[in-house]
């Protein structure tokens, strides 16, 4: 009897760790793994075009399909910002461009919000600034653009408020605004426009206030520093300034003199 008990709680166990591992092995994959061999190949060739076009392929004109592949893009591309920042920012990139249609910002927005937050986080990246501050320029403005579309918006108003925080935070900084000085330019003008929106106004009352502190914030933060006047340094070898002699009796003035 004892025999037979053993038996039964090591074959239970076994059940039991078969299922556990079912389970986690998805979760525990990593995102790059995950992807479609062709979508992957694209993705670690960190060729924009070609993760576009392997996504558009996948995808097959469904746009619902095009955003959950794109989701899963964008995760990867975070995952190689430690390693490859510049692969980073381009998969991102495409990632991005293949949620930007209205076809699919209407039939998977919430998806399409998830995309572009994700790519926020990767420009605000010191890295990525640093190496691709041009490309990381032309992100932040598509994200911006797609965060302020109503119908993405709408579906969770303060992580697109969040999204265009980083957008704009991204073009404002110094290595991405010296390179590319229009980008929060244009990052600005939508933000003002979008603030304007009734459309986002209705899906949250606090949205103008909400982008404009966003735009102040940025504004006081990208402020340049006042040029100082150059300090005056003393010259010790230079002889002191001849200072003239005045003749008060005669009430004139004569040959100057040294103090």
């Amino acid at each position: 009897m004892r025999i037979l008990k053993t038996v039964l709680f090591i074959a239970l166990s076994a059940i039991i760790a078969s299922v556990a591992s079912a389970q986690q092995g998805p979760a525990a994959q990593p995102p790059i793994n995950a992807l479609p061999p062709a979508l992957r190949a694209a993705v670690l060739s960190g060729n924009a075009q070609a993760v576009q076009q392997a996504i558009a392929t996948l995808a097959g004109g469904n746009p619902t399909r095009a955003a959950a592949l794109a989701a899963q893009v964008v995760t990867a591309a975070e995952q190689l910002l430690a390693v490859n920042p510049q692969a980073a920012v381009a998969v991102a990139s495409a990632a991005v461009q293949s949620v930007t249609g209205n076809a699919v910002t209407s039939a998977a927005p919430a998806q399409a919000l998830a995309v572009i937050t994700t790519a926020a986080r990767i420009v605000i990246n010191p890295a990525a600034q640093r190496v691709a501050p041009q490309a990381v320029a032309a992100l932040a403005v598509t994200v911006t653009n797609v965060a302020t579309t109503p119908a993405v918006y709408q579906t969770n108003p303060q992580a697109a408020l969040a999204t265009m925080a980083n957008a704009y935070a991204a073009v404002s900084s110094q290595t991405v605004a010296s390179a590319v000085p229009q980008a929060a330019q244009a990052v600005a003008a939508t933000l003002a426009s979008a603030a304007q929106n009734p459309q986002l106004s209705t899906a949250n009352a606090a949205n103008s206030a909400a982008i404009n502190t966003i735009l102040t914030s940025n504004e006081q933060t990208a402020v340049a520093q006042p040029n100082q006047p150059p300090v005056q340094q003393p010259r010790t070898n230079e002889p002191a300034p001849l200072i003239p002699v005045i003749d008060t009796s005669a009430n004139v003035i004569t040959s100057p003199s040294r103090p």
